[in-house]
């Protein structure tokens, strides 16, 4: 794997916590820093994809059998 050369700015309570780590693991900063951003990167991808949720609501007694003549009353008939 071929690696480039970038600055990055760090707060430094961050890289002290870094270092710190890197010696409890005897590794580097550099291997460090990498696997919290490969880490970081590879739990944001999961996160891009969101479950959608459909609430739903009780409307009571299901109306699926209604008619025309439900809706609309008999036109009232004049005799002339």
């Amino acid at each position: 794997m071929q690696l480039i050369r970038t600055t990055v700015r760090l707060r430094p309570d961050i890289k002290k916590a870094a270092e710190r780590k890197a010696l409890e693991e005897d590794t580097t900063f550099q291997a460090v820093v990498h696997r919290a951003l490969e880490d970081y990167l590879a739990k944001a991808a999961t996160h891009k994809a969101r479950r959608l949720v459909f609430y739903t609501h009780d409307l009571g007694v299901p109306l699926d059998n209604l008619t025309r003549d439900d809706y609309y009353p008999d036109p009232a008939v004049h005799a002339d």
